[in-house]
């Protein structure tokens, strides 16, 4: 026996004998030429060595004779251990081939005691031919093998060999039950092989297939149970049992009648014999048992002998082999196994009737269709008149059709396919991809199968867009993962991709939501068999519905109950689905194959979907068709880390490509412009830039005074000549140039333009949000070199901000958004600690607002929009401070009172010992031009609450002060330079 494991052997070659020894010529020439020439020398030389050398020939002719015999001999010894090592070889192929051949026999025709006890043989139960006999085993011995066997026998060895290659021993034993089987046997051995026979006939046909028939009595009550028995015809086959023994009477009772007319013995009946009640052929088998041979009835074609041992002798076959063992089944044994097809046929809704079942359970189903690895899809889906209804979508596919009308059961059908593939099939074997355009209730409870790489609903925001968009990306990997394996079709390696079920409920809903996607799902069903992805799609209708090209290559059609019978027509090629009863849901007709089938389909429960996940506990996650979507948190240290003068800016999914990737930015190749609404995530993107930027970074304070500020910096180090990197932030830059008056506004727009173009020569890169460009600013718009556009107010502004609309998602979270074309997230900064302070490396703070200072021995000019309550102010907050309003001073008179005008002189005399300060408004200092000329040679000028013109005004000069915020005032020095104060209080 060999080893278990060993490679199978598909066919063997005879050994080749050596070919037989041939004896070598005496060299007569080759001795006589050189004697010839000896002498003609010696004529002509006189010279004895010429003699001797004449002598040498024969002696070297006789030496090469003995040599070539040597090898001769020698080359018949190898030739013989070649070929005696050649016939163990040989004999142990063919020992190889028959352990296999005995194998795969005995598992396709098992025995009557395996049928009984093996639970796995019941995946097969009644799944042969409906049109004739299976084959029954009678026994097990020697049987002729169909190993072929090349190369010719010449000897009487080699026809040994080829003998030994010809009987197969211990293999079952198969007879054709329509020949007539007779036995001659006492009683009780005959009729325990009849009970074999018959156990395998039951299980191979279901009932209303077979009828059986049977001598009534005690001897043959196993029968009562068996639903073949119920019934006294069926449409294709039938069996009759005929004892001729003493002890078993006709049997007349309605249980197991015999035929009411016709020949007076079974066997005369024609095999082949017309149903008139069918209208098709029937065929009738005998199965006769007597004591002796004269008993049997004339005409059997096989008859086998067998002895109190149970030891057979088949009398038809006087050159069979050898003595076969018979296959013998106790009565109890064979009751036992009627009960159980009894209740298999009561569960599968198979009554022996030719009416269906109103309903049918699926887990009545489920031990059906075989579990066993195929290279197919089996699943038991339902129930027709002669058994369980098993489809195959590799077999009977690649792809499918499920038509139906609303309420005739079409999503139930889809699930109970599923869930029969499933169950027959591991989730390394076939995934499925459930797309349900009526909400997602339908598929819901099928995402806990192992198998189900996700289910997709018409709820989510582009998740079914997503998703089925992907199915491009995996047809392109499957084709690649195929070529890498060298192969044509995924059943051709163990290694290739699970199989992929793509289960679409209601079709044309998605094909009209997404119009694009019928010419993928061409696609797939062009190139579906090969790579392993099939189609199950359910309509309403298909005709007007699915294109042909898709039509086409659907080859298995299932139809509920339908409308039209045009529809019906088109689809089937038959009316029948418009003629199904309304009030059934479920009730189906099937084209697969040419055939067409009614059927009851089976109904789930949520216990069904449990007792599939259940089947596989340890199973590996599958790799769904598609990466999940985007998270809509991802922390930084989600990313291993950067290259060197680059940052993350976030993840960006590709489904076209099934990848999700790191958004790599580097801001000194380009600048970034961040458009997005309140709340959409803009400011987050700024500060995870920052929290990862290594060198210098300007973050520009979102109040005026400090944004001023930190632009003087900015265009100070743009014409510095400096060449180090600095990374400017600008958060909100629409909001804040909205705060500046249009003159400050305008000089801003210009100092972030001057950025934009100058920027990158001196180092400098730009990273500014908004919720809509400044128009200031659409000339130098070409300059932001990258974009990421948020969440925006609508669909309209999301267009026109650079994104495509079917990423526009009003719910959108904040962060999530679009770059290069592509949906992105932004990555998340979860440190509460990093803040736009903490991140700003370089560049000036908000510059420090001063008190406003009187030295002593200077004389300061204020100029406010309140002159009144400035003085009060001054008076009440700055002692040793001589307050002077503009209106008392005269220029031509002085007086010590401290309330008497005062001249220019005296002003001049007395600041030499206290600080004074002259409070007016501006049309009042305009007026007085003059003093102002020499108060301004040695003072500072104070400007509280002025305008812009007034203050030019009052400088004479078209100088540019800085911004400030309310209640902050200007001071002007003496050096020329502005500086910010506060008046005190």
């Amino acid at each position: 026996m060999p080893a278990p494991g060993a490679s199978p052997i598909d066919s063997v070659t005879l050994p080749r004998h050596p070919s037989p020894p041939q004896r070598a010529p005496f060299p007569l020439l080759a001795v006589l030429a050189p004697l010839a020439g000896a002498a003609a020398l010696f004529a002509i030389t006189r010279s004895p060595m010429m003699i001797a050398f004449a002598a040498l020939s024969p002696v070297i002719a006789i030496a090469s004779t003995i040599d070539g015999r040597v090898a001769a001999r020698r080359r018949r010894r190898s030739e013989a251990r070649v070929y005696r090592a050649a016939r163990e070889r040989f004999l142990d192929d063919v020992a190889l081939a028959h352990a296999r051949e005995r194998a795969l026999l005995g598992a396709a025709h098992p025995g009557a005691d395996a049928l009984m006890t093996d639970p796995a043989h019941r995946a097969r139960r009644w799944a042969a031919s409906t049109e004739r006999f299976v084959p029954v085993r009678i026994g097990t011995g020697s049987a002729p093998s169909t190993l072929p066997v090349s190369g010719t026998a010449d000897t009487d060895e080699d026809r040994d060999l080829l003998a030994v290659c010809r009987i197969v021993d211990g293999a079952p034993v198969l007879v054709d039950p329509t020949a007539g089987i007779g036995i001659v046997a006492p009683a009780i051995i005959g009729r325990a092989l009849v009970r074999g026979l018959v156990a395998q006939l039951s299980d191979a046909h279901p009932p209303g297939v077979l009828a059986i028939t049977a001598p009534s009595g005690d001897v043959y009550d196993w029968l009562d149970d068996y639903p073949h028995a119920a019934q006294a015809d069926a449409e294709h086959l039938r069996l009759h049992i005929v004892d001729d023994h003493p002890d078993a009477a006709e049997r007349t009772d309605a249980a197991r009648p015999a035929p009411e007319s016709g020949p007076s013995h079974p066997l005369e009946l024609d095999s082949r014999a017309r149903d008139a009640s069918f209208g098709r052929r029937t065929m009738t088998a005998v199965l006769a048992l007597a004591a002796d041979v004269d008993g049997l009835p004339t005409g059997c074609g096989e008859v086998l002998e067998v002895d109190a041992a149970g030891r057979i002798n088949r009398l038809s076959s006087p050159g069979a082999p050898e003595t076969l063992r018979g296959e013998l089944v106790t009565a109890r044994s064979t009751a036992l196994f009627g009960d159980d097809l009894a209740s298999a046929a009561l569960s599968r809704g198979v009554t022996g009737g030719r009416s269906l079942p109103d309903t049918v359970a699926l887990a009545d189903l489920s031990d059906t269709a075989t579990s066993e690895p195929t290279d197919g899809l089996p699943a038991a889906i339902g129930v027709t008149a002669t058994g369980p209804l098993v489809l195959d979508l590799v077999a009977s596919g690649p792809h499918a059709i499920v038509t139906g009308t609303t309420g005739s059961g079409k999503s139930e059908l889809l699930i109970s396919w599923v869930l029969g593939m499933a169950s027959c099939s591991a989730p390394d074997r076939v995934n499925f991809l459930l797309v349900d355009f009526k909400g997602g209730t339908a598929f819901a409870r099928l995402s806990a199968l192992p198998h189900t790489v996700g289910v997709v609903t018409d709820l989510g925001h582009g998740e079914a867009d997503r998703a089925l968009k992907s199915l491009r990306a995996e047809l392109r990997r499957r084709e690649a993962v195929l070529a890498d394996l060298g192969i044509a079709d995924v059943h051709d390696s163990d290694a290739a991709p699970a199989r992929l079920v793509i289960v679409v409920d209601e079709a044309a809903a998605m094909l009209a939501a997404f119009p694009d996607l019928a010419g993928l799902f061409a696609d797939v069903a062009a190139r579906g068999r090969a790579l392993g992805v099939h189609l199950i799609l359910g309509t309403q209708r298909a005709t007007g519905v699915l294109a042909d090209g898709l039509l086409a290559n659907c080859a298995l059609r299932v139809s509920l109950r339908l409308s039209s019978e045009s529809d019906s027509t088109a689809l089937l090629g038959t009316d029948a689905a418009a003629r199904l009863p309304h009030a059934v849901p479920g009730r189906l007709v099937v084209v697969r194959d040419g055939e067409l089938v009614t059927a009851q389909a089976a109904t789930a429960d949520p216990s069904d979907v449990s007792a599939v996940a259940a089947k596989y506990p340890m199973s590996t996650p599958v790799r769904p068709p598609w990466l999940p979507a985007l998270p809509e948190r991802i922390p930084l240290t989600a990313f291993a880390g950067t290259p060197a003068g680059s940052v993350v800016l976030g993840a960006l999914d590709d489904p076209d490509r099934q990848i999700q990737e790191g958004i790599v930015y580097r801001p000194q190749a380009e600048h970034l412009l961040v458009l997005g609404v309140r709340g959409a995530g803009k400011t987050g993107a700024l500060v995870s830039i920052a929290a990862q930027w290594r060198s210098g970074v300007l973050w520009v304070p979102g109040e005026i005074e400090g944004a001023w500020d930190a632009f003087e910096w900015a265009d100070s180090i743009l014409h510095s000549g400096s060449r180090e990197p600095l990374l400017v932030l600008i958060d909100d830059l629409d909001a804040l140039l909205a705060r500046f008056g249009d003159v400050h506004r305008e000089e801003m727009l210009d100092r972030v333009r001057s950025l934009l173009v100058d920027g990158p020569r001196a180092g400098i890169a730009v990273v500014c949000s908004a919720a809509v460009l400044p128009s200031g600013l659409r000339s130098v718009a070409g300059h932001f070199g990258e974009r990421l556009v948020l969440r925006q107010a609508d669909r309209q502004e999301h267009v026109l901000a650079g994104a495509a609309a079917e990423f526009y998602d009003q719910a959108a979270p904040p962060g999530r958004g679009v770059w290069r074309g592509l949906l992105a997230q932004v990555v998340l900064v979860e440190d509460e600690a990093v803040s736009r302070q903490e991140t700003s490396g370089v560049g000036p703070r908000v510059s420090a607002v001063e008190r406003l200072a009187f030295p002593a021995g200077t004389t300061t000019i204020v100029v406010s929009r309140a002159p009144g309550v400035v003085a009060r102010r001054l008076r009440a907050s700055a002692q040793g401070l001589r307050v002077v309003e503009l209106a008392d001073v005269r220029e031509d008179s002085f007086s010590p009172q401290a309330d008497a005008p005062v001249s220019p002189t005296a002003i001049a005399v007395r600041a030499q010992s206290e600080p004074m300060a002259i409070v007016g408004d501006a049309d009042a200092w305009q007026s007085r031009w003059q003093l102002m000329t020499r108060l301004r040679r040695d003072g500072s000028i104070v400007f509280d609450g002025c305008t812009l013109a007034q203050v030019r005004g009052i400088l004479h000069s078209r100088v540019l002060p800085p911004a400030t915020l309310p209640g902050h005032a200007l001071i002007y020095t003496r050096d020329g330079e502005f500086r910010r104060v506060t008046v005190p209080e």
